[in-house]
């Protein structure tokens, strides 16, 4: 085994050491550039998936160079278990990307550490792990599509690519990153067999087998509607394209303008107060507010974006650090350290991280504060309730400051705003009439006598994550009592068959894959949706689904040449899952050779 091992090693030795120094190179460059600490999540997600390749193709390489048959047999000739020699030869290509990939950048941060002064935390010395975790998930992953079998191996990049969906952060997502490993490892030990070209047999082994396949095909038929987008676009009748799109629907009030989306609202509105409403709105400026879909974490491996703050007037740059909780300063014309930046005259810790957002406010999950200049000093201006986040900045709507958090719309004062650095009070409170996660747009205007709101829910329509898309306008007096104004619901504009094929296609697989995406993540008080229901036809369409894959698994795996325990699991799973399992049925067996009787030759006499 060891000698095995050290074989591969000195194989790949050459090309192992020269992918390093170019690796080395290439991120000694950009440092020189930029502060890799500090990139947004785009840019981490670029080399990551530079990396799963690198590691796919080292994968392909290594484990297509013995597949041939007389070199798999000689290679399985040995006095060693199978899962031995997959060791050997594993563990090797693991070495190979520790040196080629998570030594650079560990290097990297040694030097940004030792030789700059920028930040460099505990979460960034984690990043040279969290490379090699995802390298070798692709590694598994390109080593099983060789092995595996040819018709169904593909579907084995669902693994890595639960990746970039999941939703965990900084050591959970080292945890799930991990988890995504083992699975790979034991579908690779499955694999891993002399008869490479045949199924699993164990039912442990066709379970295993069997999910990435059922999960691969589920997606590539889900993607296989879009062609439908596709054909109406070259028709032109997709609502996206229309010169004017749908009346009464969520694009309408996705692409409309705030006063148009307002008047709209109000349109059927029975209040006395209606009419002049209307004038107001023609006169007035309408602010139209986007909700956030994600806040800053503590120890999260990557950044929303760029945690800097330039006090362009001294020349110092304050980059937020997560394990001192306080913004570190240095120099940019010298690139010398200039101490630290707390919050109040105390320079206390901050309590979540903190970055800064348009409107000259630096924001955190509960807080939003403003840097002097002058005094160099952060002082808090905002401080929401206990269990409120933020879901959009503080920023000027008139003549006042407006904030949202995750349960309601704040109302501060902009003149005290302007002249003080004191906490704000807010004047007026307004309460989300839904879930945050559903919340598409907010549009207000300043009245003679408080404020006209706008809560337009269509996030999620089209992904088939919520399905009743509503607009309802407030009227907030002077005085802060809140009433609704108006109620108007909102067509999908796309038949619910279509958007919500992701759903009817294997209602199992989807709350499996749900499952799998919130996977050691925390609770998210952004993405707090409304339970989707969805129409009778489409809970129909899906029972059917169902119920054809089931009959249609009897007869094929009786053809397949499947018997006893196996064919009756394989036909209550496609029952239970659906379309996807009978496909993943259909690949992952060969058909049953047939042997025509042939006619006996009469005896001859002697």
């Amino acid at each position: 085994m060891i000698e095995l091992f050290k074989a591969e090693l000195l194989r790949f030795r050459t090309w192992c050491l020269a992918a390093a120094a170019l690796h080395a190179v290439v991120l000694g460059f950009l440092s020189r550039l930029v502060d890799l600490a500090q990139q947004p999540m785009q840019v981490y997600q670029i080399f990551a998936s530079v990396y799963a390749v690198a590691g796919a193709l080292l994968g392909l390489y290594q484990m297509g160079s013995y597949r041939r048959p007389n070199h798999w047999l000689n290679l399985l000739h040995r006095p060693l278990h199978r899962l031995r020699i997959a060791a050997s030869l594993c563990g090797a290509g693991g070495v190979v990307l520790l040196v080629a990939i998570a030594l650079p950048i560990a290097l990297i941060a040694l030097y940004q550490e030792a030789l700059t002064a920028r930040v460099v935390d505990l979460r960034h010395w984690l990043m040279p792990l969290a490379s090699l975790l995802i390298a070798a998930c692709g590694y598994l992953a390109g080593a099983y599509a060789m092995l595996a079998g040819r018709r169904y191996a593909w579907t084995v990049a669902v693994l890595p690519a639960l990746l970039m969906m999941a939703r965990a952060q900084g050591p959970a997502a080292l945890a799930l990153q991990a988890t995504v490993l083992l699975a790979l490892a034991g579908l690779l030990a499955i694999a891993f067999k002399p008869d490479l070209d045949a199924p699993p047999r164990r039912t442990a082994a066709v379970i295993v087998a069997a999910l990435p396949v059922q999960v691969g095909l589920y997606f590539l038929v889900w993607m296989l509607g879009f062609g439908v987008e596709f054909g109406w676009t070259m028709a032109g009748t997709h609502p996206l394209d229309t010169p004017v799109p749908p009346a009464g629907g969520a694009i309408e009030a996705n692409q409309a303008e705030g006063k148009d989306l307002l008047l709209a609202g109000i349109a059927a509105s029975r209040d006395r107060d209606a009419p002049l409403w209307r004038e107001q709105i023609a006169l007035s400026d309408v602010t139209t507010r986007w909700p956030l879909r994600n806040l800053p974490r503590r120890n999260e491996l990557g950044n929303i974006a760029p945690m800097e703050l330039d006090d362009t007037g001294h020349r110092v740059r304050w980059v937020f650090s997560h394990d001192r909780m306080r913004f570190i300063g240095y120099s940019l014309l010298d690139r010398r350290a200039r101490g630290e930046l707390g919050l109040g005259t105390g320079n206390a810790a901050f309590p979540d991280p903190t970055l800064e957002y348009m409107g000259g406010f630096l924001l955190s999950a509960n807080g939003a504060y403003q840097f002097d200049a002058e005094q160099q000093r952060i002082f808090q201006r905002i401080r929401l309730p206990q269990g409120e986040v933020f879901a959009d900045p503080p920023d000027r709507a008139g003549e006042n400051i407006v904030a949202q958090s995750n349960r309601a719309l704040y109302v501060y004062p902009g003149r005290e705003a302007a002249n003080t650095l004191d906490r704000l009070q807010p004047l007026l409170r307004v309460p989300l009439p839904g879930p945050v996660g559903n919340l598409g747009r907010v549009d207000l205007v300043e009245l003679l006598d408080g404020y006209l709101v706008s809560f337009t829910y269509t996030w999620g329509v089209w992904s088939g994550e919520f399905t009743a898309p509503y607009q309802q306008v407030v009227h907030v007096g002077a005085d802060g009592r809140v009433h609704e104004v108006a109620r108007r619901a909102l067509a999908i504009d796309l038949p619910e068959a279509y958007t919500a094929r992701i759903w009817w296609l294997s209602p199992a697989l989807r709350t499996l894959c749900l499952a799998a995406q919130d996977l050691y993540a925390g609770d998210d008080p952004l993405r707090v949706q409304m339970p989707v229901q969805w129409s009778r036809s489409t809970v129909l369409l899906a029972l059917t689904l169902c119920a054809l894959s089931l009959l249609a698994a009897l007869a094929l795996g009786r053809r397949k040449g499947l018997a006893g325990a196996a064919y009756w699991s394989w036909v209550a799973l496609c029952g239970v899952v659906g379309v996807p399992a009978l496909l993943s049925l259909w690949l992952m067996y060969p058909w049953r050779e047939q042997v025509d009787a042939l006619p006996l030759a009469p005896p001859v006499a002697a």
